[in-house]
């Protein structure tokens, strides 16, 4: 009896087994009457009668997603079960068919036309509501995303429709069934595991999968995650990660004072001082920054700009912004585009207006401006709908905003721009010279305007005191003064002519002006007395030095005084400036030395010198290089390819290349035993031996080991850089 009721149910289970197969391998295609549509089957049995504009899915596909269909009647979206043959009210304006067999269906927001997407499944039942501003479909669920004033935030539904992450986030990867990375709006990623549990893995810059894990980073710098999300397979410390055995180390670098006590040790592609910072920067980014009085690790992610002994001016990477905060990082200035400190003022732009705050962070004044600029007289020059003014240091406007440029001011006088011409006004914006100028310039001792071909000097209180067709140039002790022949003169800064633009040429040299032409050369002081005239055959004056002035006569050298007067002949092929009473002659092709009262120091035997400097002087014979005193005498061998100079000492270089140092004395400190040799004060040296790089004082001492690939000097700092492991 058992058994009889055993095989009543399996006949019956494979009686209704085959009925639900039949039923679900029947084929249906669409069935059309006038403009209507419906459903048959295979053997053209109706099974929706025509009654809908459209049957199937919004891009015009028509597929079955387990018993339902989608319609369109009266220009909304439906569905059609067809077993039961019920149908769901037109409700929605798109229902499309997407990965899993689900459907995407959107309806419209009560206020907006606005679609808002949920999902439905093959059984009909709603999944996910229609809230949602975007929904994609991905092998491990649906990130789904919402519109909130401006900004889309993203969250996440597993495939059983189970919500593990609140839209709440920037973006969203699904990495597997195991892990999903998120991003927060300051464009850090954390890792989250299935169910939506956070972890301690969290702000990196980016991430990438490879086989062996999660590659991540931070701050320029690579780790390894296990695929799994749960333990760290490298630290982020590496400057490539390819898998957990192919990994390339950043370079190792040390900071030390000058004493070598050690501050810091920290792995990086380089360091330097930025606004006294030390900073280490890792594959192009900041990785850190570090401040060497205190060893102290500031955000990685800002960046310090500007610093006073008050404030901090810092610039946000993440978020794009400036702020300014006191020195003990509290904030009184946050979130702006720009800011620029102009004391006492702090300029700060956001949203395309700039505004006017104090050193207290309180604004100044409530209005906003299109462009501002450095204080004059302690007014602010702002502008506003194309025209500008000042502000005074309450934010009242005292000077209107009606003109078209400012320019530089001194003496309380302004250049000033209206209605296209340049003129200069006073603090109570009286014009002190017309706007009628094409151009115009303002100093500390007048002012240069020029109208059309004329150019015009005035005083700097608008007196025209010279004029001339063509050009005046300022060059700094003189103006020069230039006709349209392009011939050239000199006016003094008082307006004085000291030369007429008679000159191919002009200039200043020590006390004296100069000026040169086909005739020859002129030399006059500032009162406009001649000291050279051209029957004086001077064809060039050359150098000042020493109170003297090198001249060119019949072709030769020589020097004369500020009288005029020779003082050393012009007999000679080329001469040096004076120096340690010394003067470096030309004879033919040597050269020799000779002393202020042109008496013979040292006959002309060398074929090349420079100038004494404490007492010495280097010398060249037949491409070898030596040292001589004041008398001439040998103090170094001429058998070296160079010698430099070299902080009171002297650099030598031998036939090999090596490099060694020698002192005033001519005595030798260090042989020539190294492949380079740099000082950096404080009586260190930094030498280079076999291609490695140790610290050395003056009397050959060594300090640091030749272990470093690199020493240098910043501030007051040495910064070093280790050699690869294999090296060091």
């Amino acid at each position: 009896m058992i058994v009889r009721h055993d095989i009543r149910s399996i006949l019956t289970f494979l009686l209704a087994l085959l009925f639900y197969t039949g039923f679900a391998q029947a084929q249906y295609s669409l069935l059309k009457d006038d403009a209507y549509y419906g459903i048959q089957d295979e053997k053209g049995a109706i099974v929706i009668a025509p009654l809908y504009d459209q049957i199937g899915w919004s891009n015009g596909n028509f597929e079955m997603v387990g018993n339902f269909v989608g319609y369109f009647h009266r220009g909304k979206w439906g569905l059609l079960n067809i077993k039961t043959k019920k149908i769901s009210a037109a409700i929605y304006y798109k229902l499309s068919v997407i990965d899993g067999g689900n459907i995407l269906a959107s309806i419209k927001g009560n206020l907006s036309n606005q679609l808002f997407y949920g999902i439905i499944d093959s059984k009909g039942s709603i999944k996910i509501s229609c809230n949602y501003f975007s929904i994609e479909s991905k092998s491990q669920g649906y990130v789904v995303s919402t519109y909130d004033y401006g900004t889309i935030k993203k969250g996440f539904y597993d495939n059983e429709f189970n919500l593990i992450l609140l839209p709440r986030h920037k973006e969203i990867k699904v990495v597997n069934e195991q892990v999903v990375m998120v991003q927060n709006f300051l464009n850090k990623w954390a890792l989250f595991r299935k169910g939506g549990i956070e972890t301690p893995f969290q702000d990196f810059d980016r991430f990438s999968v490879i086989t062996e894990g999660i590659c991540v980073e931070k701050g320029g710098k690579y780790g390894l995650l296990d695929l799994e999300g749960r333990v760290a397979l490298l630290e982020t410390e590496y400057k490539q990660v390819n898998g957990v055995k192919e990994v390339v180390s950043f370079p190792l670098w040390e900071a030390r004072n000058f004493d070598l006590k050690p501050i810091i040790t920290v792995r990086a592609d380089s360091l330097r001082f930025d606004a006294g910072i030390l900073v280490a920067y890792c594959n192009g980014s900041e990785e850190r920054l570090i401040n060497p009085f205190s060893n102290k690790i500031i955000r990685s992610d800002q960046k310090t700009s500007f610093k006073t002994k008050d404030f901090v001016l810092t610039y946000h990477k993440s978020s794009y912004t400036w702020s300014v905060s006191d020195i003990e990082g509290k904030h009184f200035i946050l979130g702006k585009d720009s800011i620029h400190y102009d004391a006492p003022f702090f300029y700060t732009f956001l949203k395309g207006k700039w505004e006017v705050y104090n050193q207290f962070g309180s604004k100044v004044s409530d209005k906003g401006y299109q462009d501002i600029s450095d204080q004059l007289f302690s007014m602010i020059p702002v502008k506003n709908y194309e025209f500008w003014g000042f502000l005074d240091f309450k934010g009242d406007e005292i000077i209107s905003l009606k003109y078209d440029s400012i320019g530089a001011g001194y003496h309380q006088k302004i250049a000033i721009n209206y209605l296209g011409k340049w003129g200069v006004i006073d603090l109570f914006e009286h014009w002190i010279v017309a706007p009628m100028f094409d151009e115009l310039s303002i100093s500390s001792y007048g002012i240069i305007a020029r109208d059309k071909e004329i150019t015009t000097f005035l005083s700097i209180e608008g007196d025209a005191i010279y004029q001339i067709k063509g050009d005046i140039f300022d060059r700094g002790s003189y103006l020069e003064i230039r006709n349209h022949s392009d011939q050239r003169g000199i006016i003094s800064l008082q307006g004085e002519v000291l030369l007429d633009p008679f000159y191919d040429s002009v200039g200043q040299m020590g006390e004296l002006f100069w000026g040169k032409d086909s005739r020859g050369t002129v030399l006059l002081d500032e009162f406009a007395e001649y000291r050279v005239i051209p029957e004086d055959d001077i064809s060039q004056v050359l150098n000042y030095c020493a109170g003297l002035y090198m001249i060119k006569k019949d072709g030769k050298y020589g020097f004369i005084n500020e009288k005029g007067n020779l003082r050393i002949a012009n007999r000679y092929d080329s001469l040096l400036c004076f120096s340690d009473a010394r003067i470096g002659y030309k004879l033919g092709n040597k050269w020799g030395f000779i002393d202020v009262q042109e008496r013979l120091v040292i006959q002309p035997i060398y074929d090349q010198v420079f100038p004494y400097e404490n007492g010495v002087a280097i010398v060249r014979q037949k491409d070898k290089y030596g040292l001589i005193d004041p008398s001439g005498k040998r103090i170094l061998s001429l058998k070296y390819v160079s010698i430099d100079q070299l902080c009171g000492n002297y650099l030598l270089k031998d036939i090999k290349g090596d490099i060694g140092i020698a002192n005033v004395s001519g005595d030798i400190m260090l042989r020539t035993d190294y492949e380079n040799i740099t000082p950096i004060g404080e009586d260190l040296l930094v030498v280079t031996q076999e291609h490695k790089v140790g610290l050395m004082n003056y009397s050959g001492y060594m300090k640091l080991a030749f272990k470093y690939a690199s020493i240098e000097r910043m501030h007051q700092y040495l910064i070093m850089r280790h050699l690869p492991d294999k090296q060091g």
